[in-house]
């Protein structure tokens, strides 16, 4: 026993395992072997209850009907299962055999039956396969349990499956056995007392092996207890959330436990600084995988990736946010530029383009609008640089320039890293050089209304050009609508004063009808009484018998 103390836990496992193996061994060869006897006499027995003679018969009838059913299967020509049927039908319904006509025959297309006097059985499939291997290989007998069609319960019965030559067929017979219950009774009566000695000899060895199994595990306890008690100790630390590191002196096959706890330690520290890098917004921290089995130190990494990402569309939405409300900012002060000097378009054009200057932080600006007198100049009606107006005349024909090129094909134009001497010569603006410049047209219903040129020291960010852009059309739209109102205006005066003149001329007019009609009333008047006066002169003169037709 003292040198069995002295080996090392793993030669102790080593005995204990080889004495489990030898006994578990012993044991499963005397249950097997036991089995094996129990098995072969229960065979023995059954198959005494039908005689070599009845098992013969049995074969050579069923080969001679399967034989004969091969004949007229082939020599069908419709082959339907309506045809196949009647075959079997007429071949194998009245077809009894043994003492009490209880045996019977039925046939199966593989492993669905097709045909069985027993109708129960009819169009169900093979429960047993080994009655389909029988046939296959050549026929063969074996025992299973059938329903039998009058007790209404199976009854263990004895089998034969033989092959129909020339077909996908099989057909097969089966034939109660009644007396199976009183030989199961006589078996088991036999086996009784063999079984008895066997489970002796099987506990006399447990006995054996479990004392020796016994043994072998109080010496091995005291070898691994105490390490187990550590290795439990820290791992109820770790379960407490406790990260510290586990000093193991001894040199045995638990070192191998504790440093693999360490390791453990060493990578949730890892993981422990690695998760504050990220909860404190630390999304480059790198951590180092351990293996590539490392499904933690990957969660984290993914995690520290999408949280990242997370931040990163975060950030872009408030910035898109931020533009969205700068932008609506803008056009509602435009709007209300718009709103408030619509009637005067030089005003506007002036407040909207120190608007447009000052929120879009630019450097310098001019608004040309389409002369109406000629639709192939632009007049320069507003200007601005650095925070100062400056009251310039300035003319630009459509195509001359950037401005020109910009209301010829009614597109913004954007310009970066533009010359000294480039600004002077092609924007009109003047002062110093700014690095880019937005052209837009103000458009309304494609007509060309006139152009905004805009220049900035540093680069215009997308959010700022489509500002400029719908503003430039906002500003098209409501100087369009001045002019409108312009000329309508215009047009109301021209009529006020076409119907001032009418109406002096009606009266006038009517004047001189009242003065016509006046004097055609005098000589009507006049032209009546000279008619009088002759009629009267006339009567007088026939009176003093002057003949008045020699007068005329």
């Amino acid at each position: 026993m003292g040198k069995f103390n002295n080996l090392t836990i793993k030669a102790k496992i080593n005995i204990f395992l080889l004495v489990l193996v030898v006994a578990s061994a012993a044991i499963l060869y005397l249950s097997i072997r036991g089995n094996d006897h129990l098995i072969e006499v229960s065979d023995n027995k059954m198959m005494n209850v039908l005689d070599s003679t009845e098992r013969v018969k049995l074969k050579t009838l069923t080969n001679a009907i399967a034989h004969d059913l091969s004949k007229q299967l082939l020599a069908d020509t419709i082959k339907s299962d309506s045809s196949v049927y009647a075959i079997l039908n007429n071949k194998l319904g009245d077809l009894r055999y043994g003492k009490r006509n209880e045996g019977y025959f039925y046939v199966y297309d593989k492993q669905r039956c097709i045909f069985s006097l027993n109708k129960i059985y009819e169009g169900k499939m093979l429960n047993n396969n080994r009655e389909y291997v029988l046939a296959q290989s050549g026929g063969g007998f074996m025992y299973d349990n059938i329903m039998h069609q009058d007790k209404g319960r199976e009854i263990k019965s004895l089998l034969y499956s033989y092959m129909i030559p020339g077909t996908k067929y099989w057909m097969g017979t089966g034939t109660y056995i009644d007396s199976f219950e009183e030989v199961q009774s006589e078996i088991i009566d036999e086996l009784d007392g063999e079984l008895a000695g066997t489970i002796m000899e099987m506990l006399i060895l447990f006995m054996v092996s479990f004392a020796v199994i016994l043994i072998s595990i109080f010496s091995i306890r005291k070898s691994i207890i105490s390490p187990i008690r550590d290795v439990v100790k820290v791992t109820q630390e770790l379960s407490t959330g406790k990260i510290q590191r586990f000093e193991y002196t001894k040199k045995d096959e638990i070192k191998p436990i504790f440093d693999a706890i360490n390791g453990v330690m060493k990578s949730l520290k890892n993981t422990v600084n690695f998760s504050v890098d990220i909860k404190n917004g630390k999304f480059d921290s790198e951590y180092t995988l351990i293996s590539e089995n490392d499904k933690l130190g990957q969660s984290l990494i993914d995690m520290r990736d999408s949280l990242k990402e997370a931040k990163v569309n975060e950030d872009i939405r408030k910035v898109d946010e931020a533009n969205r409300s700068w932008v609506m900012n803008g056009h509602s002060n435009i709007a209300d530029i718009l709103r408030r000097y619509q009637s005067d378009i030089d005003t506007l054009c002036t407040k909207v383009l120190q608007e447009l200057v000052n929120y879009s932080e630019f450097n310098q600006g001019g608004v040309f609008l389409v002369d109406k007198e000629n639709e192939k100049r632009l007049n320069l009606r507003a200007s601005y640089a650095y925070d100062r107006e400056k009251f310039l005349k300035k003319n630009v024909d459509v195509g001359e320039g950037l401005v020109g090129t910009c209301a010829i094909e009614k597109q913004t134009l954007y310009m970066t890293d533009i010359p000294d001497n480039y600004i002077s010569i092609t924007s009109g603006l003047g002062g110093a050089n700014p690095t880019n410049l937005i052209i837009c047209p103000m458009i309304v219903d494609d007509i060309l209304i006139g152009v905004i040129e805009l220049a900035s020291f540093t680069n215009i960010e997308k959010y700022k050009k489509e500002f400029i852009e719908k503003s430039a059309d906002n500003i098209a739209a409501t100087i369009m609508t001045a002019r409108v109102s312009l000329q309508t205006a215009e047009l109301l005066q021209l009529s006020k004063e076409q119907s001032e003149h009418l109406a002096s001329q009606e009266e006038e007019l009517r004047q001189n009808m009242e003065e016509m009609v006046a004097t055609n009333e005098s000589r009507a008047q006049n032209e009546y009484e000279m008619e009088k006066r002759v009629e009267l002169l006339e009567s007088e003169l026939v009176k003093l018998g002057v003949d008045l037709s020699k007068l005329k």
